[in-house]
C-alpha cells in the first residue's frame, strides 16, 4: 500500500552560496515551493474558419520559496537568515520531499522575510526566496 508523506517529513537546507545546502532548518514551519511559467504565444490565426485555439510555449521558469521560522534567541540558523536577508547576500537553498526523497530544488536563493508579531501570539519570520545564478546555476525537479 502507498505510504502517504506527511509535511513534517519534508526537509529544508541552508548553507553557503555556491556549494550544497547542508545545515538543516528544523525551527520551521509551512513550507511552500512554488513553480510558475513564464510563456510566449504560439497561436496561429488559423483557415479563419472558426477563432483560433490560443498556444503557448515555456519562455521562462521561476520558482520561489516560503518558510515560516519562530524567533528563538538560540536559533543560529535564523540568525544567519536574517543577516543574509538584510544584506541582500544570496545563501544555498535545498528543499527534499522526505529524508530519502526527490530533492525539489537546490540552488542559490536572495532572502527576504516579514516580521510577525501579532497580538497574543509567538513572534515568527516569514521568509521568501528566489534564485540566484552568481555562483551556480540552480536544479529544479
Amino acid at each position: 500500500m502507498a505510504v502517504r508523506k506527511m509535511s513534517f517529513e519534508g526537509e529544508i537546507y541552508y548553507g553557503a552560496k555556491g556549494s550544497t545546502a547542508a545545515t538543516k532548518l528544523t525551527n520551521v514551519r509551512d513550507v511552500n515551493l512554488g513553480i510558475e511559467h513564464e510563456e510566449g504565444d504560439t497561436s496561429e490565426r488559423g483557415s479563419g474558419a472558426n477563432p483560433p485555439i490560443k498556444y503557448s510555449r515555456v519562455t521562462g521558469r521561476m520558482v520561489s520559496i516560503d518558510w515560516q521560522m519562530q524567533e528563538k534567541s538560540d536559533d543560529t540558523s535564523l540568525s544567519s537568515l536574517k543577516t543574509a536577508a538584510a544584506a541582500g547576500t544570496p545563501v544555498a537553498i535545498k528543499l527534499v520531499d522526505f529524508s530519502s526523497g526527490t530533492t525539489r530544488f537546490d540552488g542559490d536563493m536572495i532572502v527576504s522575510y516579514k516580521k510577525s508579531e501579532p497580538h497574543g501570539k509567538e513572534m515568527s519570520y516569514n521568509f521568501t526566496a528566489k534564485p540566484n545564478n552568481d555562483d551556480r546555476d540552480a536544479t529544479i525537479a
